[in-house]
């Protein structure tokens, strides 16, 4: 159920107030306040919109898979945690926009469409992967990563912070430096990772694979490891944990080693 909201900053063109629509396509429900009703509604509607004008528009946690956007402006839109999962988006204005946990998997994205350096290598990366990728320092804080394979990807000192990595596949990757406080990484695969030094403050670690992980020097105050596997690896070796600040965090399940699980604490 999304209310979607045009921005007051286009002027000159009178707010309508759309009487109550409910379209089940996107799962959008209405009233909605707009600038250029027609064009909204014309995206309710036929699930496309091709050439429209949605600068600003609220588009929160809307549903647009599958939507055609080519050619339209949604500069300084809000899309945050909307689903853009196979949308066209070909030629259209994305400058400004919040893309916060938006899913851009198989989004069709090419030159022609404005997008911001951030968001063009988080799509890139969900699109095509980024096995082995050097994209050390780069800015992914609060893209949503699900499922993407980093595997043995260079992310030194990258902004991981608030994104969502569930179930992503981190073997081998070089994070040390990295800024992941708040990231989801419930059931990741961080067997034989680098997290030296790594920032991992409140970052949910549920059921993730740290085999052989060297955690050294890792600030994880405040994370949570339940369920986490932090055994020796057969091939890689053993977890290391010197001098990582291990205050508040929960180890509820843990698998310390072979034959030791946490359960200290545990409800």
């Amino acid at each position: 159920m999304i209310r979607l909201r045009h921005s007051d900053k286009v002027k000159g063109t009178a707010k309508i107030l759309l009487s109550a629509i409910i379209l089940a396509p996107l799962g959008f429900v209405a009233p909605t306040q707009a600038d250029n009703p027609n064009h909204l509604q014309q995206l309710q509607q036929n699930n496309h919109c091709q050439g429209c004008d949605l600068v600003g528009a609220n588009l929160t946690r809307a549903d647009l898979r599958g939507v055609n956007l080519s050619g339209s402006n949604l500069r300084d839109a809000d899309l945050s945690y909307a689903n853009l999962e196979n949308s066209d988006l070909r030629g259209a204005d994305l400058s400004n926009i919040n893309f916060n946990s938006t899913i851009l998997r198989g989004a069709r994205i090419d030159e022609t469409t404005q997008l911001d350096r951030k968001w063009r290598l988080v799509w890139e990366i969900v699109t095509q992967g980024a096995r082995g990728r050097d994209i050390r320092g780069a800015d992914l804080s609060r893209a949503y990563l699900q499922n993407v394979n980093f595997s043995g990807a260079n992310l030194t000192d990258a902004n991981l912070s608030v994104a969502e990595l569930n179930t992503a596949n981190l073997n081998s990757a070089n994070l040390s430096g990295a800024n992941l406080s708040q990231a989801n990484l419930t059931g990741a695969n961080l067997t034989n990772a680098n997290l030296n030094a790594a920032n991992l403050s409140g970052a949910n670690l549920m059921g993730a694979d740290l085999s052989a992980a060297d955690l050294r020097n890792a600030d994880l105050r405040g994370a949570n490891l339940s369920g986490a596997d932090l055994r020796r690896d057969s091939v890689w070796g053993n977890t290391r944990l010197k001098n990582a600040n291990l205050e508040g965090v929960d180890l509820c399940g843990a698998i310390l080693r072979e034959t030791l699980r946490r359960d200290r604490g545990c409800d």
